[in-house]
């Protein structure tokens, strides 16, 4: 029996930046996307500052933009992506958090609202066991932009958090949550062990009101090779 699980956000928390940012600006920096996708994608960002669109929103758009590519063009953009700029900004005390769970005998999941390819090459990256990611399906060999689960960001993180410690008759009270999202307050709230990472001043407040730990994570991971996509929905 899992004695614990331990979840880990993925985006600013075991990665320094967005992945979907980063992808994107990969995507125009090499010319795939052209001005109206940056142009776009600031919009997005300043409307995300003001809290005036969803993360769906976003997260559809990122698949229309991706789905502009036919599947095989596509994973060799977002592999090329991934080895220049997402790789090299992966943190390496979350590699060593990871590894530390899992000598406790605990389940690593990385649980991120991402793309399920790109959250399952950091999972292999770092070694983690598992992973909770959004999925997109494939249509006439684009990507789709309809998710086909809940998106596990806020309570559907939660929701799918709690789904998964059930089914493994784990309780959320002897779990951990390791994020540095006040998006992820429901699962911080629900899991007994919080741990938040590199923190804005509001998270970084209420974690020293609540008492949960609080790291800084800033050392690159230093990964010289890329991993190898190995469990995906497609």
């Amino acid at each position: 029996m899992v004695p614990s699980i331990a979840f880990f956000d993925m985006d600013r928390t075991l990665l320094k930046g967005d992945s979907d940012n980063l992808l994107v600006t990969y995507m125009i920096g090499t010319r795939r996307l052209g001005m109206a996708a940056f142009l776009k994608m600031a919009r997005f960002c300043l409307l995300a500052r003001l809290d005036r669109v969803s993360i769906e929103e976003w997260r559809r758009w990122v698949y229309r933009e991706f789905g502009r590519f036919e599947a095989e063009e596509l994973m060799r953009i977002v592999e090329e992506g991934y080895e220049r700029r997402i790789m090299p900004r992966l943190y390496r005390e979350g590699k060593e958090s990871i590894s530390t769970h899992k000598q406790k005998g605990h389940l690593t999941v990385i649980a991120t609202a991402a793309w399920e390819f790109i959250a399952e090459k950091v999972r292999v990256q770092l070694g983690a066991a598992d992973k909770i990611s959004s999925i997109a399906g494939f249509e006439n060999g684009h990507l789709s932009d309809e998710m086909r689960n809940l998106l596990p960001y806020n309570e559907g993180k939660k929701a799918m958090a709690e789904l998964y410690a059930a089914e493994r008759d784990v309780d959320l009270a002897d779990c951990y949550l390791y994020t540095d999202s006040i998006a992820d307050l429901p699962l911080l709230e629900a899991v007994g062990h919080a741990v938040v990472v590199n923190p804005g001043r509001g998270l970084r407040r209420l974690a020293v009101e609540r008492g949960w730990q609080v790291l800084d994570w800033n050392t690159p991971a230093g990964f010289l090779e890329p991993s190898v996509a190995e469990q995906l929905s497609f």
